[in-house]
């Protein structure tokens, strides 16, 4: 590591150090679960980094850039969750035609089959692969793949019914 590396990274800690904390409230008033706003905080700080040479020096402007970028990784973030919440209607859609169905209870629903079969309809339901290459995805054989996924559908059916 070089020195200005090193001269870099302090400068950055000393600076934003005193920021994490109004930033992380930031996070914690506007997103659920709560989880997320430590995630949230971390992609800010990765983005202050990222563009540090580009900071400002002032201190209240570095704290206003960096609310800035914190709005806009909350964006992004929300933005996540509302994709994910269309995309698990849509998924249940596909398990059963029971559109009005909460994402709580999609999401809870998908909690009741293990990981791999969860991340095999995810895979399918979710990014539009098609179950063998899922499958080839997770590492199974087309056919293991169309099993789990056929006990996969019939127990989520089971679950939300």
């Amino acid at each position: 590591m070089s020195a200005d590396t090193l001269v870099g990274e302090r400068s950055f800690t000393v600076r934003v150090e005193p920021l994490m904390e109004p930033l992380l409230r930031y996070f914690v008033r506007r997103v659920v679960p709560r989880d997320d706003a430590y995630d949230c905080l971390s992609e800010t700080l990765v983005v202050l980094w990222r563009r540090w040479a580009k900071c400002p020096a002032d201190p209240d402007e570095l704290r206003a850039w960096s609310f800035g970028v914190a709005k806009r990784v909350l964006a992004n973030h929300l933005r996540g969750q509302n994709r994910r919440a269309r995309l698990s209607a849509k998924a249940l859609d596909n398990v059963d035609a029971r559109g009005e169905e909460s994402t709580i209870e999609i999401e809870e629903a998908l909690t009741t089959l293990n990981h791999r079969d969860r991340e095999l309809v995810r895979l399918i339901v979710w990014d539009g692969l098609g179950v063998a290459e899922a499958g080839s995805v997770l590492g199974l054989r087309p056919d293991a793949a169309r099993a789990r996924y056929s006990r996969a559908r019939a127990k989520l059916r089971e679950a939300i019914a």
